[in-house]
């Protein structure tokens, strides 16, 4: 099915979903807006009170026409609710300027006009028979002045005040009806009255009469569709063809009709199902030039987050001793079992082009069933130790699948204060691919590991925090380009007794990229380990880390002349176990040339480096616990 089909089906299966004003979805022919003044009436039109809205509490359902939700100039009258120059009958006898009057008359006739259809029509209500008979009297200003809401000048025009930053040609007035029993409710909060208001819209709906592309029905086309889609990019329209002065249609079609019609309710169920979606659930990546990225199911079960942590740091019921893949695979299975057969998710992705034009940038739909299988395979495969801190600032570690942001940052960004910060477009486009990586099944791309690999092998241009986290990341995504490269076709199998293959040092491997990496763990920790308690400079393994990438043998040598001087402080037992470690490693390159040993590096010499430096430090402090003091011996 197509993404319009698929918001229109989303909007179906859940407009019957209450929630609040600002992450409701919207009904045909409405809108969320801002209202500063509340106007309380009695249900024969009598004035009862206002008062200034609160701003927590601004957020008013309005109903609109397809003119009126996207007005930006002219007139063009909301049906109930609107600003105080269209439904005050009396605003142009306070304004200051002869233009300014002209314009308020015409807009209160135009508004007048049209609640006078509505409230006249079968699909009228109560309320708004109140407020039509209330408005008609034309004393809504005067009112407003009296409850002290509105000043007024010496001369008796409106003064320069405004009521919650907005002046008073612009305050949007809704309207709350006293009930029997004095029971107030508000026209936005009354179902019976928002369905009437839709219905009656769409019955009397007047246009271009064209065959709808979507529906397959002729009828009333829509002319203007929604904007304010994403929040970031709210004057951008997804579906527009009004520009026939560029090249929106021109040289594929003669007229803007020609390129596309909707009908409007077929217009209005998918841009409200979109807007919802982005409002609800969109995930912003991007600090300033945005890309929102959208995951749900069309039935509106819950849908893990693929941008964040799996929902794994909420869900602290699962206690943090169960094995992370454990762990992983328990919270998604409470996804799994609420999904049916048929089932499906959809990931899209809305850019904006330009400042009025919205773009799919990336659009998948797939069972639900997959989705889980491939977001697993992602979980289980792309994980690896992570430096945490516990309550009371004492460092471990723990295996977590990196978030997409991280491991873009890590790859392309750079470090500004204490944060990694990568370029907008870059972030939007990288975790664009990473999420097909992720959710299509694809291997990880080699260029983003490559990345990756050169910036943990720069250590030195980053503080001891990112550095680690950037090699516990590029380690991350080496594994799993490894066990993608293994794996192949049978990825998404039985992985039993395979998971945790990359994550422990194995003497076994005699790769000559592994060795080397191995190797430069022990000369740090050869190093570190006659350091004086609270040293914190950085070891020559460290420093010479990029050259040593590039040309392992020659660096080798440098790197082995360099630590004689610390063997000789070292105490004699952990002299000899280093000086024995380091013959096994020396001894397992076999009999290869100098030459091929001093090639470039690949990426999984960082597996090798890490696992024997962890390996190293375990070792360090099981003995510090064993014996009680802050080196370790054999």
């Amino acid at each position: 099915m197509s993404w319009m089909s698929q918001l229109v089906r989303t909007y179906d299966n859940n407009i019957a979903v209450e929630g609040q004003p600002e992450v409701r979805l919207m009904p045909i022919a409405h809108m969320s807006a801002n209202a500063q003044v509340e106007m309380m009436l009695s249900r024969e039109g009598e004035f009862r009170g206002a008062q200034v809205v609160e701003k927590k509490d601004a957020v008013t359902l309005i109903p609109v026409t397809e003119a009126s939700a996207g007005r930006s100039s002219g007139i063009a009258p909301h049906p109930l609710s609107d600003t105080l120059s269209y439904i005050a009958g009396d605003f142009s006898v306070y304004c200051a300027d002869e233009k300014e009057k002209k314009s308020a008359e015409d807009k209160y006739c135009a508004y007048m006009k049209n609640l006078k259809n509505w409230a006249e029509s079968g699909d009228s209500h109560p309320k708004v028979e109140a407020v039509y008979r209330y408005l008609l009297k034309k004393e809504a200003v005067s009112d407003l002045i009296r409850s002290g809401l509105i000043e007024l000048t010496e001369d008796g025009t409106f003064s320069n005040k405004k009521i919650s930053g907005q002046p008073y040609e612009k305050v949007m007035v809704r309207f709350r009806i006293f009930g029997d029993g004095e029971e107030r409710t508000g026209t936005w909060q009354d179902n019976s009255l928002i369905q009437r208001y839709s219905r009656y819209y769409l019955e009397k709906q007047q246009g271009r009469i064209d065959f709808c592309y979507f529906t397959g029905k002729t009828g009333p086309v829509s002319e203007n569709h929604p904007k304010g889609i994403v929040a970031s990019d709210y004057g951008a329209k997804l579906v527009s063809a009004n520009d026939n002065q560029g090249y929106t249609y021109r040289g594929r079609f003669q007229s803007a009709e020609q390129a596309c019609a909707l009908s409007y309710e077929a217009s209005q169920k998918m841009h409200s199902a979109l807007t919802w979606l982005a409002r609800k659930q969109g995930v912003a990546v991007g600090s300033q030039d945005k890309r929102t990225f959208l995951c749900w199911n069309p039935e509106g079960k819950k849908t893990p987050n693929v941008f964040d942590a799996f929902g794994l740091e909420e869900d602290e019921t699962l206690g943090a001793e169960i094995p992370y893949r454990k762990k992983l695979l328990k919270t998604l299975q409470g996804y799994r079992d609420q999904f049916d057969p048929k089932d499906s998710v959809i990931i899209m992705g809305l850019d904006a082009a330009t400042t009025g034009r919205l773009s799919v940038t990336y659009y998948h739909e797939l069972a639900a069933s997959d989705f889980l299988d491939r977001i697993t395979y992602w979980g289980e495969t792309c994980r690896w130790y992570f430096l945490k801190f516990t309550v009371q600032k004492r460092p471990y570690y723990a295996q977590e699948t990196p978030i997409l942001r991280r491991i873009v940052e890590c790859a392309y960004g750079r470090e500004r204060g204490s944060f990694i910060e990568a370029d907008d477009r870059v972030m939007k486009e990288q975790t664009q691919r990473l999420v097909k990586c992720m959710t299509e099944g694809q291997p990880i791309p080699s260029d983003l590991v490559r990345a990756l690999a050169i910036r943990a092998s720069t250590p030195m241009a980053y503080t001891r925090g990112n550095r680690e986290r950037v090699l516990s990341t590029a380690c991350a995504m080496i594994s799993k380009h490894h066990q993608d490269k293994r794996r192949g076709a049978q990825r998404e199998a039985n992985m039993e007794g395979q998971e945790d293959e990359d994550m422990k040092l194995n003497p076994e491997n005699h790769d000559r990229s592994y060795l080397f990496g191995r190797l430069l763990a022990v000369c740090e920790a050869v190093e570190r380990t006659t350091y004086d308690k609270g040293e914190a400079r950085d070891p020559n393994a460290i420093r010479l880390q990029s050259a040593y990438v590039n040309h392992p043998m020659q660096t080798w040598k440098i790197l082995e002349g360099l630590l004689n001087p610390y063997f000789q402080k070292l105490r004699p037992g952990s002299r000899e176990y280093f000086r024995r470690l380091i013959s096994e490693i020396v001894t397992a390159f076999g009999e290869e040339d100098e030459k091929r040993l001093n090639q470039e590096l690949k990426e999984n010499y960082l597996l090798g480096y890490y696992l024997q430096r962890a390996e190293l430090n375990n070792r360090r402090e099981q003995k510090k616990e064993e014996q009680g003091n802050d080196q370790f011996t054999e």
